[in-house]
This record gives C-alpha cells, structure tokens and sequence, in this order.
C-alpha cells in the first residue's frame, strides 16, 4: 500500500485543538480536493477598475471646477473692485466740487457736502479737521440724511489717523481707496484734502452689493459645478460601464476557466467565449486578442496531454489484462511443482519467493486494472451500502491480522447508507487500515469512526496516532507509485498505488477525501453523499 501523508482538515480536538479549523494553505494541500483561488491580502476590500475610473475622472473635474471658481471668483472681485473704487472717487469728486461751488466759508461748504445732491443711497461723507470728526453722515434710502453713531466717528477717525493723511497747504491729496467696517456696515472710503484747505473729506460707498455679487457669483458657479459633476458621473459610469465590458468578459471566461479540473481528464476551454472582446484596433482589445490565443495555446496543450495520457492508460490497461495470463500460469506452475516435485528445503524456500513475488505481482496488475477502468469513467455499480456494517466486517479483519496495534471503533447507532459498488467501498476501508497499520509501530492506536453531518454527507476517518506523515511528501499523497522515504515509512514495499485507488474510488462516487498529519496525529477522512440525498 501508499505510504501515509498529510494535512487533513479535521484533526481530533483532544490532541490537535489548533487543526480544528486548518489554514487555506492547509485546505489548498489537501489531497483529493481542488485548491482553492486564493486571493491577494485585502482584495475583497479594492475598489473596482471602473469604480476607480470614475472616481478619478470626477475628482480631477471637481478640482477643474473648484479652480474656475476659484478664479472667476478673483477676477470678478478685481473687476468689482475696480468698479466701485472708480464709483468712489467720482462721488468724493462731486462731494468737494459741489461744495466748493455752493459754498464761501468752511462752515457752508461743510453744510452743502452733506447735501449733495444726486448721491447715492448708502453714500457716506464725514468731515475732518485737525483730526476731529467735525460732520459724519449717510443717504439714507429714504433720501435723508443719517447721522453716524460716535463708535463709528471714532472709527473714522482712527482709520484717518492710521493713513496718515493731514490737510497741508496745497489741498489735492488722496488716501486709499481702503475698506473700513462700521456699525452700519462694510464701506469703501476716500481721504481728500479739500482744495481750501479746510480738512479731510471722507466719501464712501457700501460694500453690500459688491459681496452680494460675489456671494451669488459663488453660490451659483457651485451648484453649476455641483450639476456638471454629477451628470458626468452619470454619464460617465454608462460609458466607463460599455468601454470595460469586453474586460468583465475576460475576466468572466477566466474565472470559468480557473473553476476547471487541468490536471487530469479531457478540458474543454471556453475559447470562443474571448473572441467578442479581441479587437487588436484597441487596448482592451488587444487584451482580449492576447487572452484568446493564450486560451488557445493552453487547449493546444491540454489536448497534446489528453492524447498522450490516454495512450499511457490504454497501454497500462492492455499490458495489465495481458499480464494476468501469464501471472496465473506461473502460479499455477509453482503450485504443481510443490505439489508433483520432490525438492531440497533451499529448492521449497525459492518456490514459495516465487509464489509470493507473482501473488505481489498479481496484485500489482488488478490494482492498475482498477485504475484503468476507473479513469475511463465507466459508471460505477451503484446500490445502497451500510457504511457502518463495511466498517465493523474490514475493522475485525484488521484487528486479527495485526494485533500489535491498538484498534478502536467510533460508531453511531444507526447504518449509515450511501449509493456505489459495495466491493470498491470496501477495499476504501481496506487501504486506509491497512496504510495506517504498515505505516505505524506497534503498539500504535487506530481509530476508525463513522458519522453524517448536516450537509447530507456520510464522514468516514481513519486516524492513528503515529508519528505522521513529512511535510514534504503531503503533495504528492495520493500520486500513484508516490512512496514516502522507507526510513520513515516503517521499511513498506507498497508500490504507491494503495491512496491512489482510494482518491479514484471516493471520486468515482462523488465524494472527497482529504488528510491532515503531525507528530501524533494522522487523519484521513472520506465524505460521502448519503443515500437518501
């Protein structure tokens, strides 16, 4: 028989407590079942191709807009600005012309530059002398005049103080335009030395329309800004959606094409699948050309090996059934020569090597029949089996050919049935046993148990608490003519083909079989579908 091997992914929770719930690297080990696609560290959280692009292309939209904004934004409070000083300087123009044409003193021009007419609502004017606000006030809207409250003269005459602007005796200068904040609100001043030099005049205009523009300016280019995105990511996902379909396509045929059995068998490659998506004029095109011929290249392959293990197989099958003959002439003739022929004890001893060495070799040529017929898929005989009575008949078997190891049964109450061939089932039973026996020192305890579970399935274990199986050959467990080294496989002359005929047997009957070893502990378990499901 094939040597022990292993991982499994059920160890017993009494010695192994850590194998209760193996690994992925220990599930995609396990022999018997397809390894699992194993995914890159935090794949399940990565945004989606198309999801990125997207995202990328409303982002940089969204500093595109943020920018205009920003910029229209600029320009059109330099262009404000620009207007409403050019406003100021014309209103503080009219303030001083009209009150010099109108007036013959300082006390009169005073009185006529808060009555100018054609001001304004809002336009402010304030006299300083010496650097005392002597007259403040406003067009209401109303057309009166308001006096400013004297936190507001006191501004005033802090800002003409940090402008450092003084009548001098050539009248004409100016300070600012400069913005001042006033109980009545935001405003945008002028200093004028006044051409009599009879003190400062101070003309201002409200801000209030200016930061309205600007503020409307700004709620309107967002909400315009908020639209255009928003209808680009619309239109941007349907579009992104159609350019990367052929990519989800590929990525479909892969994803069928990874679920596939390759290692053995013939394989049907979905091949025609890609070629709605191979058009060399684009990129992702030329993606799905590249793909496609690389599918094929693979079926190419695929092929060439199906055709050469089929001849393997035919060979072994033919060269196995033509040994047979052969195989029980050259029994038949020792046994008549022992029985016919007088001989010396050297001449008994060499005719029972014979015997032994063709009774090997007969078992050698039916085990390879099994696999032969096993691999052509013919259907297997299929009638109900009491798995629990299969257990207990090959347990008590083993119990009296090797009783130096300790055999154990954990059995339910009940039969356990399953549908297949009662004969393959039992030589299942037969090459677990026997594998832990010759694989395990004497004195070694072998646990064979019985039991269904939820998913309908029939679980079989075989488990010894031998020294287990290397790490290094748990790959190869159930190839056929695989043999661990005899240092630690207990001296076995097994051909390496017992695991193999169970692998074959247990998928023949769509069920698995996996196995999992350490120091201590070494489990193979069979799952099988249950009869009634």
């Amino acid at each position: 028989m094939s040597s022990h091997e292993q991982p499994s992914d059920e160890q017993p929770s009494d010695e192994h407590p850590s194998d209760e719930h193996p690994s992925d690297e220990h599930r995609a080990m396990s022999a018997g079942g397809t390894a699992p696609r194993l995914l890159p560290r935090g794949a399940g959280r990565a945004l989606q191709l198309r999801t990125k692009l997207l995202l990328l292309v409303l982002a940089l939209l969204t500093v595109a807009c943020a920018a205009v904004g920003a910029l229209g934004l600029a320009v059109l409070d330099m262009s404000l600005g620009e207007q409403l000083d050019g406003r100021v300087r014309d209103a503080s123009f009219r303030t001083i012309e009209y009150g010099v044409r109108a007036a013959a003193g300082p006390s009169e021009e005073l009185e006529a530059m808060m009555d100018v007419p054609a001001q304004g609502a809002g336009t402010l004017n304030a006299r300083i002398v010496d650097g005392e606000v002597v007259r403040a006030g406003l067009f209401a809207a109303d057309g009166t005049r308001q006096e400013l409250t004297d936190a507001d003269r006191q501004r005033i005459g802090e800002l003409v103080a940090a402008l450092g602007a003084e009548s001098a005796e050539v009248g004409g200068r100016q300070w600012g335009p400069v913005d001042v904040e006033l109980d009545v609100g935001g405003y945008r001043v002028l200093v004028v030395d006044d051409p009599w030099d009879w003190g400062l005049v101070l003309t201002g205009l409200p801000l209030a329309d200016k930061e309205d523009t600007l503020r409307t300016f700004g709620v309107s280019t967002a909400a315009i800004s908020t639209g255009a995105i928003a209808a680009t990511g619309l239109v941007g996902l349907v579009v992104v959606r159609r350019t990367l379909r052929p990519v989800e396509r590929l990525s479909d045929v892969a994803t069928r094409v990874s679920e596939l059995d390759l290692d053995h068998g013939e394989v049907v490659l979905p091949v025609g699948a890609v070629a709605p998506a191979a058009h060399p004029d684009t990129e992702v095109g030329r993606l799905g050309h590249a793909f496609g011929r690389m599918l094929d290249n693979v079926a190419h392959a695929l092929t060439a090996r199906q055709r050469s293990e089929t001849r393997v197989r035919r060979f072994v099958a033919d060269a196995s059934h033509e040994l047979r003959t052969p195989l029980a002439s050259i029994r038949g003739y020792a046994e008549l020569i022992r029985l016919t022929e007088p001989m010396s004890a050297q001449g008994r001893s060499s005719l029972s090597r014979v015997e032994s060495e063709a009774a090997r070799m007969t078992a050698l040529v039916e085990d390879l029949l099994l696999l032969a017929r096993l691999d052509e898929g013919r259907a297997v005989v299929s009638e109900d089996v009491d798995l629990l009575e299969l257990v207990v008949e090959t347990a008590s078997d083993l119990r009296v050919a090797a009783p130096g190891h300790v055999w154990r049964l954990e059995l339910p109450e009940e039969p356990v049935l399953v549908r297949g061939d009662p004969a393959q089932l039992r030589q299942v039973l037969i090459n677990l046993l026997a594998n832990a026996h010759q694989h395990t020192p004497a004195g070694t305890t072998v646990t064979a148990s019985l039991a269904t579970d939820a998913g309908g399935e029939a679980v079989l274990a075989v488990a010894d608490d031998g020294p287990g199986i290397g790490a290094d050959f748990l790959e190869h467990i159930f190839s056929r003519f695989a043999r661990e080294d005899l240092s630690r496989a207990g001296g076995s002359r097994g051909a390496g083909l017992g695991l193999s005929i169970v692998q074959a047997i247990v998928h023949a009957h769509h069920g698995r079989i996996d196995v999992g070893s350490a120091p201590g502990c070494t489990r193979f378990t069979v799952r099988l579908p249950l009869a009634d499901h």
